[in-house]
C-alpha cells in the first residue's frame, strides 16, 4: 500500500510540473505574440519613414512638368524641381533668428520620434527655413481634418472633441500631414498666448526631394563605376540605386561576406 501511495504522490507531482510547463509555455507564447505585434507595428513605422525619406524617383523622372504651385509671402519656391539640377540650383528662404531658438528647433526635431532620423543636413536647411508665427490665447493653429500645410514647433491636442494632451515649448506638432500628405489628424488650440516656429510643406518636402534625388544620383554613378553593373539598362540601375544603403566600416573590420548582401566601396 505504501508503494501505492507514493506512486500515487509521484503521479500527482508529475501532473502539476506538466501543469505548471503548459502555463509557462502559455505565458511565453502570448509574450512572443506580443513581440512579434510591436515588431510589425514598428516595422510599418519603418516603411512609412522609409516612403518619406526615400522620395519616388522613378514617379519624379517619369512627370517631365511638375504642377506649379501657387508662390506665397513666405515662399521662395513657385515649383517643385523636378532632377538634381533644378535643386541643385533652389534657394531656400533662410529666416534669421538667435543661437538659442536655432538650438531649441534643432532639439525639438530631434526628439519627435518621426523626424529625428533626418540626416543632419536636412535637419539644419529646416532649422533655418523655419520662422516665426504668433496666435493669442484660444487660438485654433490645426484644425483636425484639413490639409497640412505648416509644421509647428502651451498648445492643447484633441481629436474629435476630446482632449489628447498638452504641449510645451520644445515639442514638434503638424509634422505627420507634413510627412505623408495627409489631412490633420488632431485639432490643436493654444491655452495661452504663444510664438510658434513653422515650416511651409513645400520648403520642407524640397528639402527631403533634393536630398534623396542627390543621393539617388550619386549612387547611380557608384553602380555605373562597377564594372558587373555597366550593362544594366537605367531603369534596373535606378530601382538599385534606391535600395543602396550606406554604411562605414573600420579597416579591422570584415567588409564582404557572400550570404549578406553586395557591398561597394566608395574609396
Amino acid at each position: 500500500m505504501g508503494t501505492l501511495r507514493d506512486l500515487q504522490y509521484a503521479l500527482q507531482e508529475k501532473i502539476e510540473e506538466l501543469r505548471q510547463r503548459d502555463a509557462l509555455i502559455d505565458e511565453l507564447e502570448l509574450e512572443l505574440d506580443q513581440k512579434d505585434e510591436l515588431i510589425q507595428k514598428l516595422q510599418n513605422e519603418l516603411d512609412k519613414y522609409r516612403s518619406v525619406i526615400r522620395p519616388a524617383t522613378q514617379q519624379v523622372q517619369s512627370r517631365p512638368e511638375l504642377q506649379e504651385h501657387q508662390r506665397t509671402k513666405r515662399q521662395a519656391i513657385s515649383a517643385e524641381p523636378a532632377n538634381v539640377q533644378q535643386l541643385s540650383h533652389v534657394t531656400l528662404p533662410n529666416v534669421p533668428k538667435s543661437a538659442k531658438s536655432k538650438e531649441l528647433i534643432k532639439s525639438a526635431i530631434l526628439d519627435n520620434d518621426f523626424m529625428k532620423n533626418l540626416e543632419m543636413s536636412q535637419i539644419q536647411e529646416i532649422v533655418d527655413c523655419m520662422y516665426p508665427v504668433d496666435y493669442d490665447k484660444n487660438s485654433c493653429i490645426i484644425k483636425e481634418g484639413d490639409v497640412g500645410s505648416l509644421v509647428y514647433g502651451k498648445v492643447e491636442v484633441s481629436k474629435e472633441g476630446l482632449k489628447l494632451c498638452t504641449m510645451g515649448p520644445g515639442k514638434v506638432f503638424g509634422e505627420l500631414a507634413i510627412l505623408y500628405n495627409c489631412t490633420r489628424t488632431a485639432t490643436v488650440r493654444t491655452v495661452t498666448s504663444v510664438k510658434l516656429w513653422a515650416i511651409d510643406r513645400q520648403c520642407f518636402q524640397t528639402i527631403m526631394m533634393r536630398t534623396g534625388l542627390i543621393k539617388h544620383a550619386e549612387n547611380m554613378e557608384l553602380l555605373k563605376s562597377v564594372l558587373t553593373f555597366r550593362g544594366l539598362p537605367e531603369e534596373i540601375l535606378s530601382k538599385l540605386a534606391d535600395v543602396l544603403e550606406e554604411q562605414e566600416r573600420l579597416t579591422t573590420q570584415t567588409f564582404l561576406s557572400y550570404s549578406e548582401c553586395t557591398w561597394f566601396s566608395k574609396l
